[in-house]
């Protein structure tokens, strides 16, 4: 598992070097509709909106889960249906790096939710997303997150 964990990361990394690394307007202007197509993702997470998430989650998708495990698309939408309930979910912080069709969005995430049993919890996540503009709209092929540990 750990293999595909570094995986994961050295193609991020990979791919944020491999595009030049350049400023332009162009860029900065495609960075908020990239992060606004991440938080349209974690508002469909929350609902539990398995349309939008269809169309904001690439076929080609993977990831590695706040658990260390390796996830595809069809795994990411069951549970997201069979999830626990969500209060609320919210993109406390998010900042976008763009690179032509080609996006980084990194930030955190704050959660209150209900477990089956009724019992209340929070959850403070950081993420990493990779992101491709297809036909005209910004679709997600890769993320990784892990819970923050409370000091």
């Amino acid at each position: 598992m750990k293999t595909w964990i570094c995986g994961l990361c050295g193609l991020l990394v990979i791919v944020a070097l491999a595009c030049p690394y350049r400023a332009s307007a162009q860029s900065r202007n495609e960075e908020e509709p990239a992060k606004e197509a991440y938080r349209a993702y974690v508002q469909a997470w929350k609902t539990k909106d398995l349309a939008a998430l269809e169309k904001l989650i690439s076929p080609e998708y993977m990831a590695v889960n706040s658990e260390g495990k390796l996830s595809t698309r069809e795994i990411e939408l069951t549970t997201a249906k069979n999830d626990n309930k969500w209060d609320a979910m919210t993109v406390d912080e998010i900042h976008a790096r763009v690179w032509g069709d080609t996006a980084i969005a990194s930030g955190f995430i704050s959660a209150e939710g209900k477990k089956p049993d009724g019992t209340s919890f929070t959850a403070k996540v950081r993420f990493l997303a990779m992101l491709v503009k297809e036909d005209g709209r910004w679709q997600l092929v890769a993320t990784q997150s892990g819970s923050i540990k409370k000091s």
